[in-house]
């Protein structure tokens, strides 16, 4: 088994596990995330030593850097933040993690039209994607409280499903 595939394997059972807890509970537990950063630290130090150590903190801080604003606009939990760190540990390169971002937020609106349109909230999500593109970024409040103008709660998603998918398809396919 190559080094490639072992990372593989690994990042699929812990993003199987987040996800099993995040349909489950709808949280990550901490201890599965830290787990994660700690087994994709050592097999990062183990294929490529010191060089593996720095790629590992490239990727999990890009990680942790990129998805944390929307958790400070309440759009994502902070244990899907956390998971998208542990994924960029496996990848060991902040390039690698803005591909994996890219194709979890291309999963994640995938299952955000999934839950809508099964869970009867299309219509808040159309609302919802028309005030982005009319007011703009400005107007992000998911909480759905104060001006009525403001976004509306139309599903809660379990995102880590999205996570591992774009994690997961990153690793396999790689960057375009």
């Amino acid at each position: 088994m190559t080094q490639s595939n072992m990372l593989l394997l690994v990042l699929a059972v812990c993003m199987s596990a987040a996800v099993y807890w995040d349909i489950r509970e709808r949280r990550v537990p901490n201890k599965l995330v830290l787990s994660g950063l700690l087994i994709a630290l050592a097999m990062q130090v183990w294929i490529a030593g010191a060089a593996g150590a720095w790629g590992f903190m490239a990727g999990a801080l890009t990680g942790l850097a990129v998805l944390l604003p929307f958790n400070m606009l309440r759009l994502m939990g902070a244990g899907d933040v956390k998971l998208m760190a542990m994924a960029g540990g496996f990848a060991a390169s902040a390039v690698g993690v803005l591909w994996m971002v890219l194709y979890t937020m291309l999963a994640g609106g995938l299952l955000a039209i999934a839950f809508a349109a099964l869970g009867g909230r299309w219509s808040a999500l159309k609302s919802n994607l028309f005030i982005m593109w009319k007011l703009g970024f400005s107007e992000l409040d998911a909480r759905g409280t104060g001006d009525e103008a403001k976004l509306q709660p139309a599903v809660r998603l379990p995102y880590a499903v999205a996570i591992a998918g774009g994690s997961l398809a990153y690793l396999i396919f790689g960057a375009p």
